[in-house]
């Protein structure tokens, strides 16, 4: 055996070894392939598919497919998962595999693939199939992993149903505001939290109810929260893996709710935070709006709760007053098991307000030269937290294809955190040739700045509703390439409010890349002035306060009614 297929041997030895501990929870970083000191390249494509193993039971509507590959000459261009012959889709290319990073030099050695795909439209039946993947490098090299034989049905078990509704005492008449608990998964910075904080402001001032606070993560957007009159409470998240511990932890939340008065509850994000919210509430007959910002299907969502816990979630879907989407898409996933009379798309609000004083003071090339960015750079900013469903570094890659061709265009990804994701970034662009022109920005509240610099804001995401950022890099006037998924087309026009491209294939997004930055300068800021009043009519702020406000009042009514 030579020296590199011993290496290989080694690692693969170590990674399958890791992956119990992977799905506990702990990172890839849990068991590291320690003694194998870089070397060569190999001359040949290997790649090794870590999850499903062979035998193993897939239930409950989704599959996870986990792994890595390496091409030795050419970055990978798509990964094709394929069960019983059919099709799940493209996976996502780019995760981070710092472990195997280690093993090779070169920028493609961290060369991670998966994909969360939903079983409910596939149609080759329970029992056992052959799941293959395969893998084509920009060069049009194919590489085709050993199939996997696994076992797809449901093993029985005793059913766990939701307890009916508690019977409320109808409280007398009051004319005061009704009381509203807003349960949302963190205060840290990111869209979702972001959204709700405008929401709040918006019904506060417009005095729709009070309102109290419950979150599992505490956050620099706190003290926000709290500058609004409402009150915070931090609690721990409820365990999913275990139904009698999760029970316990609803019936804790459900008398904690009925302690404080609450007419009706707020939900903001499907998380597995709000989902045991959204289950004390219905014990407790109080009525919830719930405002769902995943466009993941239910199987892949609910995908690490056990199976009785999973069944309950999605029971407790069918007891809401009312579910809120940002995209007819996602909306469209949901109604199967919700019902599709309490599902409802309202565009949601953003406040112009800020950005418009931003921008009447802004200085672009001041905060340039601040940055370290070049006058006159095509610069095109990335903005999010770094994480895989984001491909920042697939954009990374895309970059490289097309780089020469634009050698004034720079790169930069603005979310940046001290984490395997980043690091990950972080060494393909260390080893790029174009990585100089490419800059890794922590997160920052100030990610204004970079709208106001950026000549083409680019979203690569795999999955999205709506994203916060396209907006206000629209209500910018900066103009946006982003993926067709889910609310993206929905928003996007392409050639008119924006462009548009195929998520998760490599090729796609650096044509995508090179389509753009061909354009002259008049034509991009053509297109960028164009998604401002789309952004101005379609999500005000104002409007969807007023139609949240009109759902909560309905609930609240419907409430007391009962």
């Amino acid at each position: 055996m030579s020296e590199g297929s011993e290496r290989l041997s080694g690692l693969r030895w170590r990674l399958r070894a890791s992956r119990a501990l992977w799905r506990r929870g702990a990172t890839p970083e849990a068991v590291v392939a320690e003694a194998m000191p870089a070397g060569p390249k190999p001359s040949e494509p290997v790649a090794q598919l870590d999850e499903p193993e062979a035998g193993d039971w897939i239930e409950g509507g989704a599959l996870s497919v986990r792994g890595w590959l390496f091409f030795p000459d050419a970055a990978t261009a798509r990964v094709e998962v394929l069960l019983g012959g059919r099709s799940l889709g493209l996976a996502r290319i780019g995760a981070p595999r710092l472990d195997v990073a280690e093993v090779w030099e070169g920028p493609r050695a961290a060369a991670g693939f998966e994909l969360d795909a939903d079983l409910g439209t596939w149609d080759g039946g329970e029992g056992e199939h052959d799941l293959v993947v395969v893998a084509t490098s920009v060069d049009g090299e194919r590489h085709e992993l050993e199939p996997v034989r696994v076992k797809l049905g449901t093993r029985p078990r005793e059913a766990d149903e939701l307890p009916p509704p508690a019977e409320r005492t109808a409280a007398p008449a009051s004319d005061r505001r009704p009381h509203v608990l807003v349960f949302t998964h963190q205060l840290t910075l990111g869209g979702a939290q972001l959204y709700l904080m405008d929401l709040l402001r918006e019904l506060v001032r417009t005095e729709t109810a009070s309102f109290t606070m419950v979150t599992s993560i505490d956050g620099p957007l706190r003290a926000e929260v709290e500058a609004l009159g409402i009150p915070v409470h931090v609690s721990s998240l409820a365990p999913y893996d275990d139904l009698g511990s999760y029970r316990g932890r609803v019936e804790e939340l459900a008398a904690w709710s009925q302690a404080r008065g609450a007419d009706a509850v707020l939900l903001n994000t499907a998380t597995a935070w709000t989902v045991p919210g959204a289950e004390a509430a219905a014990q407790i007959g109080l009525p919830f709006v719930w405002a769902i910002h995943e466009s993941f299907p239910l199987s892949v969502l609910l995908r690490d709760f056990s199976p009785e816990i999973r069944e309950r979630a999605e029971g407790v879907l069918g007891r809401a007053s009312a579910l809120v989407f940002e995209a007819e898409a996602t909306k469209r996933l949901y109604e199967p098991v919700a019902g599709a009379e309490r599902c409802t798309m309202l565009p949601y609000g953003l406040d112009l307000g800020p950005i418009d004083v931003h921008r009447a003071e802004f200085d672009g090339e001041a905060a340039r030269r601040e940055s370290g960015i070049p006058v006159d750079a095509d610069l095109i900013a990335c903005v999010g937290t770094v994480e895989p469903r984001k491909a920042q570094v697939m954009l990374a890659q895309a970059f490289d294809l097309i780089a020469a061709q634009h050698p004034r265009a720079w790169v930069a990804f603005v979310g940046g955190r001290d984490d395997d994701n980043t690091k990950a970034l972080e060494r393909y662009i260390e080893s790029s040739p174009q990585g100089e022109r490419m800059r890794v920005i922590p997160v920052t509240p100030d990610v204004e700045a970079w709208y106001g610099m950026a000549d083409l804001l680019v979203c690569a995401s795999d999955i999205e509703s709506v994203p916060r950022t396209v907006l206000e890099a629209m209500a910018w006037e900066t103009p946006v390439l982003g993926t067709r998924v889910f609310g993206l087309p929905e928003l996007i026009t392409d050639g008119e409010t924006g462009w548009l491209c195929e998520p998760r294939d490599l090729p796609e997004l650096a044509a995508g890349l090179d389509r753009v930055l061909s354009l002259p300068a008049e034509e991009r800021r053509r297109v960028g002035a164009a998604g401002r009043p789309l952004v101005a009519e379609r999500h005000s702020l104002e409007r969807y306060g007023q139609e949240i406000a009109a759902l909560l009042e309905k609930a609240v009514a419907a409430g007391k009614a009962r």
